[in-house]
């Protein structure tokens, strides 16, 4: 699963009412035990399930005929199992030629469920039948619905543990069986699940039954199907190296955009076929399927029908290079799930990162390879820089986190799990070198095909595969340690670095405990020539073997920071326009964790950003410029306020004219190289946004009004999303209103992504107001109108409505906030700067944790974002203002 809106949250959806249940005669006896609420005991083992569901998606519940056949281990009165909002009518038990009524309880609102037996069932096969009917969701969990158009159309998404929501069933991703599925919907509805249709039958005035093929073992997770008038463009996935047969393959989104299908259509396979040429086996199912919608928030991996968020795989020819590169890794990333993940699963949530690290690893490499031009391994460091920011606060956990219930599952879905598991596992392949990487990875596929592993089978086979069983310490001391280890380095004149290790610890973190030591590997690089060593004690030494400058952390691929003296950092910024574009990434990072822990001066950061100014890689030029900006959230006086938009400006707006005149027409820069492209986007945002330059402000929101007049005059797509948001902060209501009304009317999906993002810029109050009005607008999408909220979040005065919000109606505020989401509420506020806002965060928040079903670790995470602000402020404000006036 790919998520695009993490710290997201849906306010305003419909909430299921719990389920119903038929009397059924008392159970003989009722010793079920406490309520599970995180592994169901080992009573009953799923072996096979058959699942029969009528969707209507333009009515408000369907119904279901759910079979599942299981090993008890011993007898029992009772089971334990999930169901979450299901009105059962009926539940029967056959066993040894007999049928034994039971009662359905769900006894946890995580969708925990109890059956009571009328009679004890024996130790043995025994099959579990259901009659039920549920609510559609509104949301992107378990089975739901959206209308597009004047059409009605189901999806789902099951991951983590909503699969409960559209069947009973054992709700674990330990349990692998085959599913069988049959659907009943509309004669003339199109319906897809994960396995090929096999028939079609009627079933009633208007109605066709649509039958598919039994399933690979599955976790329930994994179950999808698909119900409406789709578009449906096949495209071409032959036969090749690895796989000696083509494959089906289709790309299908909601009716009217096969046109935008088409790449997908055509794309989609060469990326599968990257995957099964590193893998060395074939693609593990019978078909594939494709699928967009407009209400999924990201994408998911479901095994032969993988769903996405519309504007990842509908894509007009002139598609800006973002949203072709997010259509290139997201699509590589829930493929390479079908190995890692569908193929082989873990055997419990706390080792999901099994899962999404190998995904997010694996989506980056084969998206550099299929456009390499489009900046996808920048953009997959950029984030592991963020992850880095994260996982250095307070508060916070490790890659593989112990999980014990099931409020804990939706914290494992964050930065750690995605951005710094895959961080960690470029530093291990590009240490222990790609090919013997690759052997590990492999030996590891083809030793759990089909079934489950956990974190030592995967140390395990990596070990073994590779032929080298150190690298295991390695993975051991990122795997299970929080916090990012700082290697101290102090050139001692012969050659050598001298190397200490600590965790690296911002101005307003405690210091921890006890020390904490990692197995790094550390390596750099002079002219073409690479030293590394592995630091596995608090103290070490590299010998450096070349000449030239000395860079730390080769080529970015460690997930480390680094900390130098103020001649180390002089020496190496003297070259800084020459070094590659990771490294220099990665130099400009550790310089600003440098000035963050109190280290590096604020004035050696702006030399910095000027030595980097003239770099040929967007990232590069602009990571510290954007890192620069984050002072204004220490409340700066006018003065260095002033002088902050200054240093903004000559720092970006030289570059920006050396590039010649700004046009915002399409195909102004048409023939122009993606790199310069990307950079010249980038230095217009950023003097836009940062340096507030008025001329390029006007000239963008003129553009933003051009493209909703009767006689439209088009944006770039590439600067749509900027010149809107330009607009709405600087042209106020009036023009909000002008773009919601543009919005409602259009089909492209991407013109509605960057009328949303936008209409979020509210600075005002009116326009704030106005926007969480637009929050209740049925024009909007349920995923639009979560996208608005996130967006709101993020300017000083929309947070402050939302916490009013909050404080003034929680319980109406989170009362149709899909499960998965409730948890992350808290991150929405961790953008404040003030020791009273922190005091009314947790006043709010830490009494009404179990509404939101989790959100410990969140809020604790943004609780520590706003403190560390404040320490920052009182810190180095003074040394700030000085520099910036």
């Amino acid at each position: 699963m790919r998520l695009l809106l993490l710290a997201s949250t849906a306010l305003f959806l419909a909430a299921p009412a719990l389920a119903q249940q038929a009397p059924v005669p008392a159970p003989a006896t009722a010793t079920p035990g406490p309520v599970p609420l995180g592994q169901l005991p080992d009573t009953a083992r799923p072996t096979a399930y058959r699942i029969d569901l009528t969707v209507r998606p333009e009515q408000e519940r369907f119904t279901g005929h759910a079979e599942v056949d299981a090993e008890l281990r011993r007898a029992t009165p009772s089971l334990y199992l999930h169901g979450n909002g299901l009105a059962v009518a009926t539940v029967l038990a056959r066993v040894g030629g007999r049928t034994v009524t039971a009662r359905y309880t769900q006894v946890d609102a995580s969708g925990v469920a109890r059956l009571d037996f009328a009679t004890p069932l024996p130790a043995g096969r025994v099959t579990l039948a259901f009659d039920y009917d549920a609510p559609f969701m509104t949301g992107a969990e378990g089975l739901y619905r959206a209308k597009v158009g004047d059409d009605w159309y189901a999806w789902t998404q099951m991951e983590p543990i909503d699969a409960r929501r559209m069947f009973p069933g054992f709700d674990e991703p330990g349990f692998k069986t085959p599913f069988t599925l049959s659907v009943t919907a509309a004669s003339g509805q199109k319906v897809f699940a994960n396995t090929p249709e096999t028939a079609t039958t009627p079933a009633g005035a208007g109605l066709t039954r649509h039958v598919f093929a039994p399933s690979k073992p599955l976790p329930t997770y994994l179950v999808a199907i698909a119900v409406g008038p789709f578009d449906v463009v096949p495209g071409d996935a032959p036969a090749n190296a690895v796989r000696t047969t083509a494959l089906p393959y289709r790309a299908i989104a909601t009716k009217g955009q096969a046109e935008r299908l088409r790449l997908a259509a055509t794309e989609g396979p060469k990326i599968l076929a990257l995957h099964e040429q590193y893998f060395g086996i074939p693609y593990p199912y019978e078909k594939l399927d494709q699928i967009a919608g407009p209400v999924m928030s990201g994408a998911m991996e479901n095994a032969g029908l993988v769903s996405y968020n519309d504007t990842l795989l509908l894509l007009d020819p002139d598609a800006p290079a973002s949203q072709r590169r997010g259509f290139g890794t997201v699509v590589a990333h829930e493929l390479a799930h079908q190995w890692f993940g569908d193929l082989v699963t873990p055997k419990w949530w706390t080792d999901i990162w099994l899962n999404e690290s190998f995904a997010e690893w694996a989506g980056n490499r084969v998206g550099e390879i299929w456009q390499p031009g489009l900046g996808t391994d920048v953009a997959q460091l950029a984030e592991a820089f963020t992850a880095m920011d994260t996982d250095s606060r307070a508060s916070g956990r490790p890659i593989r986190q112990e999980i014990t219930r099931n409020d804990q599952i939706a914290s494992a879905f964050d930065s750690i799990t995605y951005q710094k598991g895959g961080q960690v596992l470029t530093m291990v392949e590009r240490y222990l070198g790609a090919e013997k990487f690759r052997r590990g990875v492999q030996f590891h596929l083809n030793r759990f095909r089909y079934a489950n592993a956990a974190a030592d089978d995967f140390f395990e086979s990596m070990a073994t595969g590779s032929g080298d069983p150190g690298i295991v310490p390695v993975f051991r001391s990122f795997v299970t340690q929080t916090g990012v280890p700082v290697i101290r380095i102090r050139a001692d004149g012969a050659g050598r670095w001298q190397l200490s290790q600590q965790r690296y610890r911002p101005i307003g973190v405690a210091a921890q405990p006890a020390p904490q030591t990692w197995t790094v590997p550390v390596c750099a690089r002079q002219g073409e020539t690479r030293s590394c060593t592995l630091l596995g004690s608090a103290t070490g030494t590299l010998a450096l073997r070349g000449s030239g400058i000395a860079v730390p952390n080769a080529d970015g691929a460690g997930y480390w920071r680094y900390s130098l003296d103020d001649a180390g950092w002089a020496g190496l910024l003297g070259g800084a326009d020459t070094l590659p574009a990771r490294e220099a990434m990665a130099a400009a990072d550790s310089l600003w964790a440098d000035f963050l822990a109190g280290n590096a001066s604020f004035a050696r950061v702006i030399a910095g950003a000027r030595a980097f100014a003239a770099h040929r890689e967007r990232s590069a030029t602009l990571q510290l410029p954007q890192a620069i900006a984050e002072v204004e959230q220490l409340d700066l006086s006018p003065a260095a306020t002033a002088g902050l938009r200054r240093l903004a400006g000559e720092l970006s707006l030289p570059r920006l004219r050396a590039l010649g005149a700004v046009s915002f027409a399409p195909s102004a820069y048409a023939g122009e190289e993606t790199g310069q492209a990307l950079l010249r986007q980038n230095l217009v945002d950023y003097a836009a946004q940062t340096a507030r330059d008025a001329a390029l402000r006007s000239q963008l929101a003129d553009a933003a009004e051009g493209a909703l007049a009767a006689t439209p005059r088009p944006v770039d797509p590439s600067y749509r999303e900027l010149a809107f948001a330009v607009a709405v902060e600087d042209r106020g209501v009036a023009f909000m209103n002008r773009l919601r009304d543009s919005l409602a009317e259009s089909g492209d999906p991407l013109f509605r992504s960057h009328a949303v993002r936008a209409l979020g810029h509210a600075t005002s109050a009116a326009e704030v107001a106005r926007a969480l009005e637009f929050t209740r607008d049925p024009a909007l999408q349920s995923t639009e109108r979560l996208t608005l909220m996130t967006r709101l979040a993020y300017q000083p005065l929309g947070r402050d409505a939302l916490l009013a919000l909050f404080t003034r109606d929680f319980d109406g505020a989170i009362a149709g906030v899909p499960a998965f989401a409730r948890a992350r509420i808290p991150t929405l506020f961790g953008g404040y700067c003030s020791a009273d806002k922190a005091d009314a965060v947790e006043a709010l928040f830490r009494p009404r944790l179990a509404m939101l079903g989790g959100g410990a670790l969140e809020l604790s995470q943004a609780l520590g974002a706003i403190r560390q602000c404040v320490a920052l402020r009182t810190a180095k404000r003074a040394e700030v203002e000085a520099a910036l006036r």
